[in-house]
């Protein structure tokens, strides 16, 4: 999951990063052609001016910079704010990203901690049955050696014919001194 979550945070960093650079080299691009346009109108005047005067050339000229000069201006004004807009961008993609891992990692660490308390729980479970188990196999051992204790006194000690043996199902009543098998979800203890 942590894993997962790096790699969507480094897609959104990546994302964030193509998304600057695609500003930036757009800002770039209408720069360029601001500065193209202004050229051109700028040997458009001057062009026109030829024609005119030297002092038309001279006003021209001058116009033509100053349109160049303000084309320059507002292209570096334009990259300007699509550099704190790509840095901006960058920026809060990064916070973000931090916030996703963050979270990521509380979760798993809420996950893990809830697992090793389950397993803990499961553990005391389990001993507890084994323990109930155990008393309930004393308790049935103690009321079986009673009885036949009993069935002896009344009897008076004759012991009864033994049964054709077909397997150990097959008997009616255990030996005294058989013991009752363990249940198989106990271990030998």
């Amino acid at each position: 999951m942590v894993e997962q979550t790096e790699d969507r945070v480094r897609e959104r960093i990546a994302e964030g990063q193509r998304a600057a650079e695609n500003r930036v080299a757009a800002a770039e691009e209408e720069a360029a052609e601001l500065v193209r346009d202004a050229e051109t109108e700028a040997a458009a005047v001057r062009d026109s001016a030829r024609a005119h005067s030297a002092k038309a050339v001279a006003d021209a000229t001058s116009e033509a910079l100053a349109i160049v000069g303000r084309a320059q201006e507002n292209a570096d004004k334009m990259l300007g704010e699509a550099r704190e807009d790509a840095g901006r961008m960058r920026s809060e993609a990064e916070t973000r990203a931090r916030e996703i891992l963050r979270d990521a990692r509380t979760a798993a660490s809420d996950v893990r901690t809830e697992g090793l308390e389950i397993v803990d729980n499961l553990r005391e479970m389990g001993d507890s049955l084994r323990s109930n188990a155990e008393r309930l196999l004393r308790d049935v051992q103690m009321i079986h050696s009673r009885m036949l204790a009993q069935l002896d006194r009344v009897d008076g000690g004759i012991a009864p014919e033994p049964a054709p043996r077909r397997g150990r199902s097959a008997r009616s009543e255990p030996d005294e001194g058989d013991a009752l098998d363990v249940p198989e979800f106990i271990p030998p203890g």
